[in-house]
């Protein structure tokens, strides 16, 4: 049985090899003799492998994650131009429903105060210039005389709480339109039912309400959340007979105050006007 065997090279030609490879490594600085790797270089060969790796999948996993993205921007066409939008003052933060008892209230003057001093705020008429509105295709509005090259616009949010303040007083005319005809009132309701009721439609609210009666629970000493004994003397159906809808949800939304200090930067100076534009 033959063994092969590798011939032992000639010092001279083992001088010429040495010779060789010094002068391929002087040429080509970074090609390794990956034959002859020590211990440590080989750590590092392992390591750059596992690097290598780990981007790899991470690229993947971007990949993925943009595709995904690009199809919800797909299946979402573009906003209609807005300059609030165009100035970035549209911004959104995640919040929660809360009940109000003062808007929730009859009329006083808290109450009054309370709705009156929002709108008196945040009603704004905001000036565009001519140049702006013509870029964002924005409809023709009229020109404010006192500020020639600038024109007359306002926020939907601001038009639809108007139209909330306006129905809120229609059910107590005695109060707040002493002097108007049935006809206006009715007429002004109209037209606002309308506005909210597209908005709220447009805006498609897909928070969840819920069932639920706060009786049913309570925290105890441990702050441990626990049944009452309401909740569990009853059968299953007198418990849903006897909750009522919530509707305290976490829901993302518009950042008010973003779009309030965006209104006021750009509002109309009323008292050039003769005072409040907006009724």
């Amino acid at each position: 049985m033959s063994a092969n065997y590798s011939l032992l090279h000639s010092r001279e030609s083992q001088d010429e090899s040495i010779s060789d490879v010094e002068k391929s490594s002087h040429q080509s600085r970074y090609r390794f003799p990956f034959g002859k790797l020590s211990s440590r270089p080989r750590l590092w060969l392992n390591l750059w492998a596992m690097s290598n790796t780990i981007f790899s999948i991470f690229l993947v996993i971007a990949a993925f994650g943009l595709n995904y993205h690009a199809r919800s921007l797909a299946d979402k066409p573009v906003p209609p131009s807005s300059p609030l939008r165009e100035d970035g003052a549209e911004r959104f933060v995640n919040t929660q429903y809360k009940p109000n008892k003062i808007f929730q209230s009859p009329p006083s003057d808290e109450v009054d105060a309370a709705w009156n001093d929002w709108l008196r705020d945040h009603d704004h008429i905001v000036r565009v210039s001519g140049e702006k509105a013509k870029d964002l295709g924005l409809p023709e509005a009229v020109e404010l005389y006192e500020d020639p090259g600038y024109y007359a616009y306002g926020l939907g949010v601001y038009h639809q709480m108007h139209c909330l303040s306006r129905l809120r007083k229609s059910f107590y005319p005695e109060r707040y339109y002493p002097n108007a005809t049935q006809h206006e009132i009715l007429h002004h309701i109209g037209h606002c039912f309308d506005v909210l009721r597209q908005a709220i439609l447009c805006h498609g609210d897909v928070s969840l309400v819920y069932w639920w009666n706060k009786n049913y629970t309570y925290i105890d000493e441990a702050g441990t959340r626990q049944y009452t004994q309401e909740y569990l003397q009853r059968t299953p159906e007198e418990r849903a007979k006897g909750s009522f809808v919530t509707w305290d949800s976490e829901v993302q939304c518009r950042d008010m105050d973003a779009i309030n200090a965006w209104a006021k930067g750009n509002a109309v100076n009323d008292d050039d006007y003769g005072g409040q534009i907006v009724d």
